[in-house]
């Protein structure tokens, strides 16, 4: 029962990590005009590559989409299809930056497996959604008939007794994240708030949406 209370509150804390990732990346560009330093460093092959999707227009898109999927996500509305749609940007940003500009700064390497892991526990917190998409063979379904196997139910209310089990994955989870920022960041640009105050936020959010929902949950039991 503790695994079920553990299991959702790991789930929600990376989806509103995940939402606080899209909503700055987007919201950024979208209200202050904000690109990448690389975006106006001629050494740079990301940046040129960031300044051609720029002239034809895809870069704004793909901000805007991302603050789209970000207040989805936030709101838990449509959550598997947004961590769906959000995974091929969250691939090319990751190529981008380890294989690419990974030899440019080891800063790089922090960015481009931060995308990987927030993006991918989302897309595995979700995972029973896209389980009919892993059958080998497949018959032809409309859109509005059900699929071969249909995603497993809500899980029902259970005890809150998995706190420790919480608080030692989020301190663990910031221990690797300030030293890894610490370790690949610059002398002048070591543990910058946009690396541990997204997780902190995030895991307060949760605990919030936690005591919120376990009303509604306990009538379901």
């Amino acid at each position: 029962m503790q695994s079920r209370t553990f299991q959702w509150q790991v789930v929600t804390f990376f989806r509103i990590l995940f939402a606080s990732h899209l909503l700055y990346s987007g919201g950024a560009y979208i209200f202050f005009g904000w690109v990448p330093s690389a975006f106006y460093n001629p050494a740079s092959p990301v940046g040129h590559f960031m300044a051609e999707l720029d002239k034809v227009g895809l870069y704004p898109l793909v901000k805007y989409i991302e603050f789209a999927l970000g207040l989805l996500a936030l709101v838990n509305r449509f959550t598997p299809l947004v961590a769906v749609m959000e995974f091929p940007i969250t691939v090319m940003i990751a190529y981008l930056n380890i294989v690419v500009e990974g030899t440019h700064g080891a800063r790089h390497y922090y960015t481009g497996v931060q995308e990987l892991v927030i993006n991918g526990m989302v897309l595995l917190g979700y995972g029973a959604y896209y389980r009919s998409m892993l059958n080998m063979r497949n018959q032809p379904r409309w859109l509005w008939e059900a699929p071969d196997s249909a995603p497993a139910p809500a899980p029902t209310a259970e005890s809150s007794g998995s706190v420790l089990p919480i608080w030692l994955f989020f301190a663990g989870l910031m221990v690797i994240i300030m030293a890894a920022s610490w370790f690949t960041g610059s002398a002048d640009r070591r543990l910058p708030p946009r690396d541990w105050l997204p997780p902190l936020a995030s895991f307060v959010l949760m605990l919030g949406f936690q005591r919120i929902a376990r009303p509604a949950l306990a009538d379901r039991s």
